[in-house]
């Protein structure tokens, strides 16, 4: 009954370390869940992931082993002169303690990770919709100064073409500077319609 005892704790001590690592790995996950940077998201996802993934196999290993040591522990208080030497009840209510304080900050650490990988991923949503708007931003500025260049370039090609056009056997500069007058006070026009738009 004693090695039984003494063996149940060896296993319950062995989980404490892992149990601790697992503590660490999660607070600096939760840490650095606003610092990471846009290039490292993949191998922090997966660091969350491992980190998830771990926690869920302790938590399985350590699951139904207070309610056995709970019956074990009724049994050895109920069956006393088995035991007449060592309070196994008192010893095997310590290891208890320590699986069901296990299963606490598991449960504690798998809270935490969850909450650190719905930040990121609301993080990451929120990095992509900033680009796609200022991505909207750059596109309606060129499409703006695509809208002004293209009545200009429309203009200029119908007083280039090869074929009979008003003052075209004039040699004064006056319709070209005409021309030009008016290009420049088209693209004046549309300039400042898209900036009343508030297109640019």
């Amino acid at each position: 009954m004693q090695l039984t005892g003494m063996a149940s704790d060896n296993i319950v001590d062995s989980f404490i370390d892992v149990i601790h690592k697992v503590e660490v790995e999660s607070e600096q996950i939760e840490d650095e869940v606003f610092m990471a940077r846009e290039t490292d998201h993949r191998a922090f996802l997966r660091r969350v992931g491992t980190t998830r993934k771990s926690v869920i196999n302790l938590m399985r290993l350590l699951g139904g082993k207070a309610d056995v040591l709970r019956g074990f522990t009724k049994r050895c208080n109920e069956n006393y002169k088995m035991t007449p030497r060592v309070d196994i009840g008192l010893y095997l209510g310590d290891i208890q303690d320590h699986v069901v304080t296990g299963m606490n900050n598991l449960n504690h650490c798998e809270r935490m990770l969850g909450r650190a990988h719905t930040n990121y991923l609301a993080q990451l949503s929120v990095d992509s919709n900033i680009q796609s708007n200022q991505m909207n931003k750059k596109l309606k500025t060129v499409t703006v100064i695509a809208s002004v260049i293209v009545p200009l370039n429309v203009i200029s090609s119908v007083f280039g073409m090869n074929v009979p056009i008003p003052w075209e056997n004039t040699e004064s500069l006056i319709p070209f500077f005409l021309i030009l007058v008016s290009m420049v006070l088209l693209m004046g026009v549309l300039i400042m319609l898209s900036r009343w738009r508030r297109w640019i």
